[in-house]
């Protein structure tokens, strides 16, 4: 008897909507041991080694694991980027009328840069780069890990002029804000520091989004795993094997 390899036998399974029928069996299923992924998870499941030399447990946990890490990098990337973003912003460094009165009661209207409030952004910037970046160059996966340390040497690059402003660098590579050195430095040098999306820390935030993006990318690239860093069954008997296995 000849079998032809062509035939389509879906029918088999209950049709094409991946839905299980009375069999407990779908598509979904069929496709998985067609493809051989059905097979590595029965070996894991009976507790034998498979190709990594991990069971099913042990897989779900560091799968897990790289799925909180990467969503944590790509919120820490955010952060950072929304913190560059204020600071790049053109209206913080437009002056503002400011109106004082003195013991007589004589009240005066000048016009001033208001230095408290960009220290304020320049801090909550270096806070959430320290934050992001200690986590993104510690990254397991290593598109994610290579870019962090590309912005590390880009922030290195730039060393020079932000020092001038008020930028201190450590050498673990976090920074801080010296709040005099900005207060006292001239306007100017802090607009084109700072200000705008052109500015270093506005190509910095860029790079970082990217970083982000691709942190994303892994979390959502790790097999079966979503935001609640559980394996999506998909009514699939695959996907309830996997979440008994913990």
């Amino acid at each position: 008897m000849n079998f032809s390899t062509n035939n389509d036998y879906s029918f088999l399974f209950g049709g094409s909507s991946g839905q299980n029928d009375n069999t407990g069996f779908s598509l979904n299923d069929y496709m998985s041991i067609k493809n051989g992924s059905y097979g590595k998870l029965m070996k894991a499941y009976y507790k034998e080694q498979n190709s990594d030399g991990k069971t099913a447990a042990e897989v779900k946990k560091e799968t897990q694991s790289k799925g909180v890490e990467y969503s944590e990098i790509a919120s820490l990337a955010d952060k950072f980027e929304t913190a560059a973003g204020k600071l790049s912003s053109t209206g913080l460094f437009d002056l503002k009328s400011v109106t004082s009165t003195d013991e007589n009661g004589f009240e005066t209207t000048t016009e001033e840069y208001d230095k408290d409030s960009i220290v304020s952004a320049l801090k909550d910037v270096a806070k959430t780069y320290n934050e992001f970046l200690s986590k993104a160059t510690k990254s397991t996966n290593k598109n994610v890990a290579r870019r962090a340390e590309n912005l590390v040497g880009q922030m290195t690059n730039y060393m020079k002029q932000l020092s001038g402003v008020g930028v201190k660098f450590s050498d673990d590579g976090t920074i801080s804000i010296d709040e005099d050195k900005v207060r006292n430095t001239d306007i100017g040098a802090l607009k084109r520091a700072f200000a705008g999306k052109d500015s270093m820390f506005g190509q910095l935030a860029s790079k970082a989004s990217q970083i982000g993006t691709a942190a994303t990318s892994a979390a959502n690239n790790l097999k079966g795993y979503n935001k609640s860093a559980k394996y999506a069954s998909d009514a699939t008997t695959i996907g309830n094997l996997l979440n008994d296995q913990a």
